[in-house]
């Protein structure tokens, strides 16, 4: 396991009048230097967490301003899985949806959860039959081997199945993984897809929630699905994104 951290670097102003005024330039080499601290103490509380042998490297990244994903996403691409805790800002919703579209692994949103305790015995893969949900599938093998309950859940109203592979099929898949599964068709509730699927996570007592990411990226704006923005903006449980 690595860990990735954000060093806020301000470049040092050219202003020697806000020198003379409010001494500018202290000012920013002790905001700097309070960055430098807090991903130090970072790394520190993270290795105390980490048995030695899965230990891997520690690694931060100078930012100027506001957080990004390309440098994040660019290093993502050779690890298995990324893991992101998820706050209510726009920009860490942003830097999620970029880690998703642009590192091509799976990446795990963490929301901040009530108890300490954190296990996914109880799996839930949201399918829709479409290539990301295969994506999605496959991503999750090696956690749902841990899991004791796995529930392929096909949420029926929202979109046209006709053509799509069937909750049965991806059973199937996990059955040949030695996992045992059960599909599961859910109406869907409000017309919202999003809402619906979290909503039987909640009522079902799932830990994680397993889902192909809709979208792409234009002019570096994300134009998102509509239960990929719903998830990217509640997310209520964790949930592994594959694109």
């Amino acid at each position: 396991m690595s860990l990735g951290v954000c060093k806020v670097h301000i470049p040092q102003a050219t202003n020697w009048l806000a020198n003379k005024l409010v001494n500018i330039d202290g000012i920013v080499a002790e905001e700097n230097r309070k960055s430098s601290a807090n991903a130090d103490a970072l790394g520190k509380s993270f290795g105390s967490h980490v048995p030695p042998e899965l230990m891997g490297e520690i690694f931060a990244i100078d930012i100027r301003s506001s957080v990004s994903h390309s440098q994040f996403a660019v290093r993502a691409r050779t690890y298995d899985l990324s893991i992101i805790p998820i706050y209510p800002y726009a920009a860490m919703e942003y830097f999620a949806e970029g880690l998703v579209f642009e590192s091509g692994r799976p990446v795990l949103l963490m929301p901040e959860l009530k108890s300490s305790a954190l296990t996914f015995d109880r799996i839930t893969i949201a399918w829709d039959g479409s290539r990301v949900a295969a994506r999605a599938l496959a991503d999750a093998i090696p956690l749902a081997g841990m899991a004791t309950s796995i529930a392929v859940v096909q949420i029926v109203g929202d979109k046209d199945l006709s053509r799509a592979a069937s909750a049965a099929d991806a059973v199937r898949n996990l059955t040949l993984h030695g996992l045992k599964a059960e599909a599961i068709e859910l109406p869907l509730e409000g017309g919202d897809a999003g809402e619906t699927i979290q909503a039987f996570c909640q009522h079902h007592a799932s830990n994680l929630l397993v889902m192909g990411a809709f979208g792409h990226s234009r002019a570096r704006e994300f134009v998102l699905g509509g239960v990929t923005k719903t998830i990217l903006d509640h997310p209520r449980l964790p949930v592994l994104l594959s694109h």
